[in-house]
């Protein structure tokens, strides 16, 4: 993949994450890791028409690499800066405030079930990073205690990330654990989790860690 193929995939899957209500036409970020470079997509930028030729290469400080792009990153880059750094083995970044992993988000509360097998699989659990200031280093600060063992985190108050080594991947994590959240809240307004049994629950990470699930 060329810097401009890249670049494409990152509209397209932000595009694709706008049509499917994870982000509105200006909130979310989407971001790559290529070569030397980040690219990221611009501040305040309408997702519908958003092009190519408007996402911007940032360095490992956040300097600007394409001023003729005609647009600022966003708002969030130290967030996803701080996520490469934390996961060296990651190439993608997608920062999301869908629905149902926001209210988690939103409400304090770290995705996790004994319940539903799914997630067990998936996440094991979608932890809670602390509050931070968004738009600041600070969002970031708990990246570094969640980020190694996790694909997948809720910022507090705030929203969802993801990390993985390929964009597709990424997108993948993020619908995922949008589901999952919906899931989790359909079973509340329900009455509750009917959980697994111990020795299930067990059963199934002792698959998951053999890879057998």
């Amino acid at each position: 993949m060329n810097k401009q193929e890249a670049k494409e995939t990152i509209v397209k899957v932000t595009r694709e994450l706008y049509h499917r209500n994870m982000i509105n036409l200006f909130e979310g970020n989407v971001s790559m890791r290529f070569e030397d470079r980040y690219l990221i997509t611009p501040s305040q930028a309408d997702k519908e028409t958003m092009t190519p030729e408007m996402i911007v290469e940032i360095d490992e400080n956040g300097t600007v690499l394409n001023p003729g792009c005609g647009t600022v990153p966003s708002s969030e880059y130290k967030m996803h800066l701080q996520a490469y750094r934390v996961r060296p083995d990651v190439n993608a970044c997608i920062h999301t405030h869908s629905a149902c992993a926001t209210a988690f988000a939103v409400a304090g509360k770290p995705i996790r079930s004994r319940a539903f097998a799914e997630i067990l699989e998936l996440f094991q659990e979608i932890p809670l990073v602390p509050y931070g200031t968004p738009g600041t280093i600070e969002i970031s600060r708990g990246f570094e205690k969640y980020l190694p063992d996790h694909d997948a985190v809720l910022l507090e108050n705030h929203g969802f990330l993801a990390v993985a080594p390929t964009m597709q991947k990424a997108f993948a994590i993020c619908e995922a654990a949008e589901k999952t959240a919906q899931i989790l809240i359909m079973a509340h307004i329900l009455g509750g989790e009917k959980a697994l049994p111990d020795e299930e629950v067990g059963l199934l990470k002792t698959l998951i860690k053999k890879g057998e699930k």
